[in-house]
């Protein structure tokens, strides 16, 4: 009842406001839908904390410069440090949220922490992995640059802090300069490409150049973020990854950079420009976007050409010898150097028995092409000496 009445109040203070400052009705009803969004929240969770910074800073764009404060106090009853403390939250930590969040940080906290640098907040993240908690007094340590009142336990480096602690500390690491790491490459191919539209002729080799070994490590890094891994269900002994969800957007952008990572596979000269315009640079700002929620491409943009399996059919006898014991056998064998290029490999072993001249028994022997050596003749076998000559007179 009481936040019903004290809405209703500001409600009611905050026309003058609007009239005052020539705010739109539209944007009017933005900002009352944010206010009872602001007036709502009592006891903050970590995700909360963050929900909040992002409305007032929408919040922001929708006011005359220099006015959010003012609207913030007449029409929610908060004060100008409050309102500031709440933007620098999701201004200058958003991309730290996951770990802050899995960490639990209260929004007190984070509300101290949001004036602190990139390394201390990451100074910060880790001594909270390590102990468990992050408090107040804790960060105001970090910031001044001494720790002598808070560490507890000696400094330990994260890559030796054993248990769940010490993981997640190397993960907040892993996920921290891996996603630096992959949007830089995609920002790196995306100016290249951007770059090459303005000109009448986009030299197609040339370009693939400067994008195609960026292009092949962006794709595994997106793997190696994103994709867990699995035994392989034809070889148990070679572990794949598991890769993104059939259909899903982020899928399309990794199907984009494995074709990218070969210029065999790009669109021929004719519908270069085509792709590069609706589906590279669209797909790579997308994925690079710093929005909260960036609007997916169109349809013709999103429907990505995703390589299709590739299918290695090899031919063995029927008659052949077997394996040796705990050897792998020939489907095993090629199934395993596939899966190490990203080929699901399908060994047909239906085909008719050929004549020994034409057969490969092994796959070494197919790779590696050797000529045929020449044999001893069988008649110089048979003239062979059992025992050496007896010497004569």
């Amino acid at each position: 009842m009481n936040n019903i009445n004290k809405a209703s109040a500001f409600a009611s203070a905050a026309h003058p406001f609007y009239k005052a400052n020539s705010i739109p009705e539209e944007a009017q009803a933005q900002l009352e839908d944010t206010a009872r969004f602001l007036i709502s929240l009592t006891r903050r969770s970590t995700e909360e904390a963050f929900d909040y910074g992002e409305k007032v800073n929408k919040a922001a764009g929708l006011l005359p410069e220099g006015t959010l404060e003012k609207w913030a106090f007449e029409r929610c009853g908060c004060t100008a440090r409050h309102v500031r403390t709440q933007r620098a939250i999701y201004r200058n930590l958003a991309s730290y949220k996951d770990v802050l969040v899995e960490l639990a940080v209260g929004p007190t906290v984070l509300g101290k922490l949001s004036s602190a640098t990139p390394e201390q907040i990451e100074q910060a993240i880790g001594f909270a992995g390590l102990n468990g908690r992050l408090r107040v007094q804790d960060v105001v340590a970090i910031l001044v640059g001494s720790k002598q009142d808070v560490d507890e336990k000696p400094e330990v480096d994260p890559y030796d802090a054993g248990g769940l602690d010490g993981l997640k500390a190397i993960i907040a690491i892993k996920v921290r300069d891996g996603m630096k790491s992959f949007i830089g490459h995609l920002e790196e191919i995306r100016t290249h490409v951007k770059d090459a539209l303005p000109k009448n002729n986009i030299v197609k080799k040339s370009l693939a150049e400067k994008t195609h070994l960026t292009a092949r490590l962006a794709h595994r890094e997106l793997e190696s973020l994103a994709e867990f891994v699995t035994p392989n269900p034809r070889a148990a002994y070679v572990i794949d990854a598991t890769r993104l969800p059939a259909g899903s957007r982020w899928a399309a952008v990794s199907a984009l950079l494995y074709k990218m990572g070969s210029d065999t596979s790009w669109p021929d000269k004719a519908e270069l420009r085509t792709w590069l315009e609706t589906e590279v640079v669209s797909l790579l700002d997308w994925a690079t976007s710093k929005k909260a929620a960036p609007i997916w491409p169109d349809a013709k943009a999103a429907a990505l050409a995703v390589p299709a399996t590739e299918t290695v059919m090899v031919e063995a006898p029927e008659a052949s010898t077997p394996a040796a014991a705990g050897a792998p056998s020939i489907e095993d064998a090629v199934t395993s150097m596939a899966a190490a290029f990203g080929i699901v490999a399908t060994v047909d072993l239906s085909m008719p028995e050929k004549t020994e001249e034409e057969s490969i028994h092994t796959l070494t022997e197919a790779l590696a092409k050797t000529t045929k050596r020449v044999e001893r003749p069988a008649f110089l076998e048979a003239r062979k000496p059992s025992s050496p000559p007896s010497a004569t007179v």
